[in-house]
């Protein structure tokens, strides 16, 4: 946990930001959000509600296909850091440790690919006047009401930390938390798919949280034709490197449970838990 008074911080900027050449139409820049390329920013008019809360409009790209849960969590996952680059005047600079996130249906209704409203409302806790860490609460609504509630927190710190924590950690031996001796019905290396925009924009030198929950869909999903995940979330123990690849254990059970674990070289590195509406699936 990282010490510090927990404050609400002071905000800047304010509600609209004027469009600059490489933004998407609303203005937000891909770096904002931690993307690369502009079409893969799904949000577009961001305001600003009250120095702690923001909405935002968002639009997934159609690939023909019903969404993927994975792909309203990136939605979340979005709002999340440009709240908090905007209101919270997080340096660009800064590494975002994500301990926690979450995203939980309120109803049986499905978005859709042209999206809705996003809402956010962030909590700091911080050292010396800086954010140092970040709690959040998010509800996306649709035309007819509210769809979904999630949540998130995350950790703050400089990159010179981040490159030395890193450092440490690729030369010591897993810590003591190891993986779980439950049974698996399912075990094999996390795929990523590099074709796969939502996954192929976010460069990073670790397992992101997006990759973990994509292929946890994939495969939770595989043999369920019409189901859909209504509850997830997702707790990191640790940083999984891309390499060796990171072991995934998954296990589905007849009422719906989803439990999954992430490992790698016998530490126990993410866990996984949810919910899938299995009135459609088929086994």
């Amino acid at each position: 946990m990282v010490a510090g008074t927990r404050e609400l911080l002071s905000p800047r900027g304010s509600d609209a930001v004027p469009e600059r050449d490489g933004s998407n139409v609303a203005g937000i820049l891909p770096d904002e959000v931690h993307k690369k390329r502009p079409e893969n920013v799904w949000l577009h008019s961001p305001v600003r509600e009250s120095p702690h809360s923001m909405r935002s409009h968002f639009a997934i790209p159609s690939r023909g296909q019903t969404l993927r849960f994975a792909e309203l969590l990136e939605v979340q996952r979005q709002l999340g850091i440009l709240q908090a680059h905007r209101q919270l005047g997080v340096p660009d600079n800064a590494v975002f440790v994500l301990n926690r996130i979450a995203l939980k249906f309120v109803t049986r209704a499905d978005v859709q690919s042209d999206g809705g409203t996003i809402r956010a409302q962030i909590v700091a806790t911080s050292a010396r006047g800086r954010p140092r860490s970040l709690s959040q609460y998010f509800s996306i609504e649709s035309p007819s009401g509210l769809v979904a509630v999630g949540s998130a927190r995350a950790s703050l710190i400089p990159q010179m930390v981040y490159d030395r924590v890193r450092g440490l950690e690729s030369n010591a031996s897993p810590p003591g938390r190891s993986a779980t001796r439950s049974v698996f019905g399912y075990e094999s290396a996390l795929h990523v798919d590099s074709r796969d925009p939502l996954l192929s924009d976010h460069p990073s030198d670790h397992l992101t949280a997006m990759q973990a929950i994509a292929d946890v869909e994939r495969v939770a999903l595989l043999d369920l034709a019409a189901a859909r995940i209504r509850t997830l979330k997702l707790e990191f123990y640790r940083y999984a490197g891309l390499l060796p690849a990171p072991l995934l254990r998954l296990n589905i059970s007849a009422q719906g449970k989803l439990d999954a674990e992430i490992t790698q070289q016998g530490a126990r590195c993410a866990e996984i838990t949810g919910v899938i509406d299995m009135k459609n699936g088929e086994r």
